[in-house]
């Protein structure tokens, strides 16, 4: 059925503020669905495939070990590399302090005079 435009003026106009009476508490509503659904996700059955959900693998206690061996070795590797560049910097610290040290120093002794 085909609404003519005489038909469409016989229509009342929404007195102003009525949209907004309903259209802010209509929006609240949605965002906190939106909200609900992010924070509480539905559970997912035990025999059913989740799109993007990582392959389950099955990795053996000796394979497991070996890898935290490993991790754990390039870690003791970085501590010592950043530990030796530390100790590095400290002595060139103390360098550049016991030569501002001395130039203090011989300003000092250059004011007294």
């Amino acid at each position: 059925m085909f609404l003519s435009p005489i038909c469409l003026s016989q229509v009342p106009a929404p007195s102003p503020g009525t949209i907004e009476n309903w259209l802010i508490p209509a929006a609240a509503v949605a965002s906190m669905a939106l909200l609900f659904k992010k924070l509480f996700p539905r559970k997912h059955e035990v025999g059913r495939v989740v799109p993007n959900a990582p392959s389950p693998e099955v990795i053996t206690r000796t394979d497991f070990h070996h890898e935290l061996n490993t991790i754990r070795d390039k870690i003791d590797a970085r501590f010592l590399a950043l530990s030796e560049k530390i100790e590095a910097l400290g002595i060139t610290i103390h360098e550049k302090l016991a030569q501002i040290e001395s130039a203090v120093a011989r300003v000092d002794e250059r004011t007294k005079k």
